[in-house]
């Protein structure tokens, strides 16, 4: 089983201006070694995502060329979600697996380079049908580890304006964009999500997650401080909830979830009140899809019954 879908494979001349920079870059553990490296572009990617093999060496790493976006979003400034995501990935590090950042260079597309972690994703395994309690629970147990070593104020401001800027970009008619508008401010207005803050990763989907027996997070472009930390659970809550199986498993995989995350039983039940605020975001992240268009009716009715959960 393959993480992703591997495209464009070849080899890389032996003039080629990156791969020789690519070589400087790991010439300490390359030991005088002198051959062709092979590329292999990764789809689905937001970006340009290629992996670079030495044959002989056992050494694989990625390029992520932030230059080079494939999705909706082209215009931002790639150098600094380089740089930003280079960072976030040493930070982390010292809390969580993720995919050791070696080196980044704007001449070549602003491309970052990280080791390759090989492993299936959760995505992966749930569409073979391989349980997904195992990994779930790394999973629960790699958030919580990230969220309680960065704990800080949570400026829940931010987590509201993303969320409008989410159902901006799904372009709802506007008596049911009002009406959105009147449910997230009921949840303003609450309690519910009165806690600290922390970084998140920020885009917990099924398949930024690999696992090999233990859990590595993978893409933290997308992480954010001062965030709640429960914004990570609801997206992958949702992802769950939409992924096309049955809804009963989907269910308890996402209590099995929250249950290992939780430190307790009294922890267990405040996130089970907070979720619905973001399976609900999550669910309209994943509307906005263009390749989901078929579901978006669906999606969005459970966005708004998640919201609809503060008048319970």
């Amino acid at each position: 089983m393959v993480r992703q879908l591997i495209t464009g494979k070849g080899y890389l001349k032996a003039d080629d201006a990156f791969g020789n920079w690519l070589a400087e870059v790991l010439a300490d553990r390359l030991a005088g070694w002198h051959g062709t490296i092979r590329a292999c572009r990764m789809e689905p990617a937001s970006h340009v995502v290629c992996r670079y093999e030495f044959p002989g060496t056992g050494l694989t790493v990625v390029g992520k060329f932030f230059g080079a976006p494939t999705g909706a979003r082209t215009r931002y400034n790639a150098d600094a979600a380089m740089k930003n995501e280079f960072s976030r990935l040493h930070r982390v590090s010292g809390w969580i697996r993720v995919p050791h950042a070696i080196a980044t260079n704007s001449r070549f597309k602003f491309v970052l380079v990280t080791e390759y972690v090989p492993g299936p994703t959760l995505r992966e395994l749930l569409d073979a049908g391989v349980s997904l309690y195992d990994p779930l629970t790394g999973v629960a147990h790699l958030l919580r580890r990230l969220h309680d070593g960065t704990r800080t104020s949570c400026k829940r401001e931010r987590d509201f304006a993303y969320f409008h800027a989410v159902l901006d970009q799904n372009g709802l008619p506007g008596p049911l964009r009002k009406w959105f508008d009147r449910l997230l401010g009921a949840w303003w207005h609450s309690t519910r999500l009165d806690r600290e803050g922390c970084t998140v990763h920020g885009d917990a989907t099924l398949s930024n997650y690999l696992f090999d027996g233990g859990v590595c997070a993978i893409d933290f472009e997308g992480a954010r401080n001062h965030t709640h930390p429960v914004r990570d659970l609801g997206i992958l809550a949702a992802e769950l909830r939409a992924s096309g199986g049955s809804i009963s498993t989907a269910e308890d995989y996402i209590g099995h979830l929250l249950w290992h995350y939780s430190r307790s039983e009294e922890e267990f039940r405040h996130h089970t009140a907070v979720l619905p605020f973001f399976m609900a975001l999550g669910h309209l992240r994943i509307a906005r899809l263009p390749w989901r268009t078929a579901e978006r009716d669906w999606l969005l009715a459970e966005a708004e019954a998640c919201l609809g959960a503060i008048h319970r």
